[in-house]
């Protein structure tokens, strides 16, 4: 987020959902002050030109045109990132190069057809239903978030919730997300099959490993893990989730973006 741009969070208060994330929008790519219309601001973020116009007279703007001219003056002010010196010059970890190879064998993967499919997904899809098991669960969690923000219909359950709870309410959802390391935890292979059978398309995040979620999947993501085994312990750090948020992060960029 541009800190100069800040002062218009504070008036937000009263907004709506999706009125905020117009606002969150133009606050996280301020370069899109003065070079974005009100339709493609508005296609961007999933509302109505309407929904532009009543932010702008929340905010106490006689309209768009006014409020980007007031966006535009506050980006006139001195940058919020300042220059830092330190003595020590751009001396990087030993690891950094062996997680960039990583993240780079990951996106070797999340090849352009695949990305168009979640893209469209993402674009004609309303309802959402993640799933996730142990440190999966904070990441299906993460991009539950993501997606309530983008307005969509999004519902998190993990192991911890009545198996009745995804049998009940399966057939109110389009799309049913699972994130797993493994690919082979029975609580999100059951509910796959469930999503299958119910006639929603099922995505799929997991080490890039041959694993049963992913054949089941109509949608896979692999990732690159260097843990030896699939049932590494979960303390273990290596690039596998770090990973897995850099793809979330661009995936949902470029669907909305």
């Amino acid at each position: 987020m541009d800190n100069r741009l800040a002062p218009l969070l504070s008036r937000g208060e009263s907004l709506t959902r999706a009125e905020y994330r117009v606002l969150a929008h133009l606050t996280d790519h301020p370069l899109l002050v003065g070079n974005i219309t009100v339709r493609d601001l508005a296609t961007a973020t999933f509302v109505s030109t309407a929904t532009i116009m009543r932010l702008c007279q929340k905010l106490g703007f006689s309209g768009y045109s006014e409020f980007i001219w007031h966006c535009k003056q506050l980006l006139a002010d001195t940058p919020h990132i300042p220059e830092q010196v330190t003595g020590n010059g751009n001396t990087l970890p030993a690891l950094f190069q062996q997680f960039m190879a990583n993240y780079q064998q990951t996106f070797q993967w999340v090849t352009e057809e695949k990305r168009r499919q979640f893209v469209t997904l993402l674009r004609e899809k309303e309802s959402f239903f993640l799933y996730g098991a142990g440190f999966s669960y904070l990441f299906a969690e993460y991009l539950t978030k993501k997606l309530q923000v983008l307005g969509k219909t999004a519902f998190i359950s993990g192991p911890g919730d009545s198996r009745n709870i995804f049998l009940s309410n399966a057939a109110r959802y389009q799309v049913f997300i699972a994130v797993s390391r493994s690919g082979e935890t029975e609580q999100v292979l059951d509910k796959a099959r469930i999503a299958h059978n119910v006639g929603m398309t099922v995505i799929a995040f997991t080490r890039a490993s041959a694993n049963t979620l992913a054949n089941l999947a109509d949608l896979h993501f692999a990732l690159y893990d260097e843990a030896v085994h699939f049932a590494a312990e979960a303390a273990g750090v290596t690039s596998f989730e770090s990973n897995l948020v850099l793809l979330m992060d661009l995936l949902l960029l470029e669907a909305t973006g």
